[in-house]
């Protein structure tokens, strides 16, 4: 009976996660949206039910992120901005059932849930939107139209740069991890794939967080890293520096195209697409009440409807809705559990790719935030992944049993499992 109800808990969470990835227009963008969030919470119930729930006390980051809504939820209360208060209980409901499955002994097994989600989030946009795909990844400009950004199956192209480069650090650490060589082959493409998606949606923000995210990587393994992983490193440098050479003039004409970096309005001199502006609007607006500096205007309780512009900044955002110490103290939970999680990734003395993707995944995170407000979300795919992430990766050792988040889509790996999830907890 409690394995039915676990295959009930991990259908709905793929559902959630595959749902979470369409984003139909019209009236029915809300219905879809509150039904991925409401699958995700049917699937944090069903593994409540199901029973085997490890009773670990709640970690920092729950702390933090769960007293940060809290607050902006009185705060909205106070205000009587209704709707606010209930996105900020809404949000906490996501929370709860995100700590529910990541205590559960079978924790290895949304890994699997969230790589075939993707697949088929993956296969839905090839076999829905092949034409447009291919026009778009091809870096096509239409007059009186400028660059063909990709919206895949509706979603926006800033979100999709989120959603999909996000996937190709997931997909890239089945590649790491895996030892079978199909298997590797197989995750590589898919990264390859998620990247594709990246680059037909010309999401900048997410391209330059990755390209930092590596330079990040690159120069932990220069400075940690085994003599093998530098020699892997130096190796994949130079073939790269080798190719870009070689096609430098046919790399340069397309990445000139695909980044519209010749555009009057996201070009290189437009301000990061008029974001200089903005941000410096959303810094005086944080600064323009001393109540409000501190306490926030409440979650969703800033935006352009609200305050009469994009805030195109998680971080400026944080400050607007929860304030300053709430917005800083979340910020820093998702530093110092990069930080640590990095850190332990090279604690054996050879890197573990499953911890260090894993940290990795939230530079990116944190990289592009910067750009756009997806650091603390709950409506698409990659952000119900970064939330599961955050707690796992902030969850006591001592209580939590050896768990892998790399394993492959099709099978598990228990001696990965049992090598990863010790370190994986580690409060150091």
């Amino acid at each position: 009976m409690n394995a039915a109800i676990r295959f009930v808990s991990l259908s709905m969470l793929g559902l959630a996660i595959y749902v979470g990835g369409w984003y139909v227009g019209g009236s029915l963008f809300q219905i879809v949206q509150l039904g991925a969030i409401g699958l995700f919470l049917a699937a944090g119930f069903f593994a409540l039910i199901a029973g085997g729930t490890r009773r670990i006390q709640l970690c920092a980051a729950e702390y933090i992120i769960g007293g940060a809504f809290v607050f902006a939820m009185l705060v909205a209360f106070v205000r009587g901005n209704a709707l606010s208060t209930e996105f900020g209980a809404m949000f906490l409901l996501v929370l709860a059932a995100a700590g529910i499955l990541a205590r559960q002994d079978w924790v290895a097994r949304l890994d699997h849930v969230f790589r075939w989600a993707y697949i088929a989030l993956i296969v839905s946009v090839l076999v829905v939107q092949p034409g447009e795909y291919l026009t778009s990844v091809a870096g096509t400009v239409e007059r009186s139209v400028g660059l063909v950004r990709f919206e895949p199956l509706g979603m926006h192209p800033n979100l999709c740069g989120l959603v999909y480069g996000g996937g190709s650090l997931l997909f890239f650490q089945n590649f790491l991890a895996t030892p079978r060589l199909l298997q590797k082959l197989f995750a590589l493409l898919m990264s390859a794939l998620c990247l594709s998606l990246v680059l037909a949606a010309s999401s900048r923000a997410s391209l330059l967080a990755l390209a930092l995210t590596g330079v990040v990587a690159g120069l932990l393994i220069t400075w940690r890293g085994s003599r093998r992983a530098r020699i892997t490193l130096i190796l994949s440098a130079i073939t790269l520096l080798a190719v870009a050479v070689f096609q430098a003039t046919a790399i340069a004409d397309y990445l000139t195209v695909i980044l519209d970096l010749d555009s009057p309005t996201r070009g290189v001199n437009s301000g990061a697409t008029g974001r200089e502006v903005i941000w410096q609007e959303g810094v005086e607006l944080v600064f323009s009440d001393p109540v409000l500096f501190f306490t926030g205007r409440g979650v969703r309780a800033a935006g352009p409807e609200v305050i009469g512009f994009p805030v195109e900044s998680s971080y400026i955002n944080l400050a607007l809705e929860h304030g300053v110490v709430f917005g800083l103290l979340i910020t820093l939970t998702f530093l110092v559990t990069a930080w640590r999680t990095l850190g332990r990734s090279f604690a054996s003395g050879a890197m573990n790719p499953v911890l260090f993707v894993s940290g990795l995944m939230l530079v990116f995170v944190m990289l592009q935030s910067i750009f756009n407000r997806y650091l603390v979300a709950v409506g698409n795919p990659y952000s119900l992944w970064v939330l599961l992430l955050l707690v796992r990766l902030n969850l006591n050792p001592d209580r939590l049993a050896s768990h892998s988040t790399a394993t492959p889509p099709w099978r598990d790996n228990p001696t990965l499992q049992h090598a990863v999830g010790t370190h994986a907890a580690s409060p150091q």
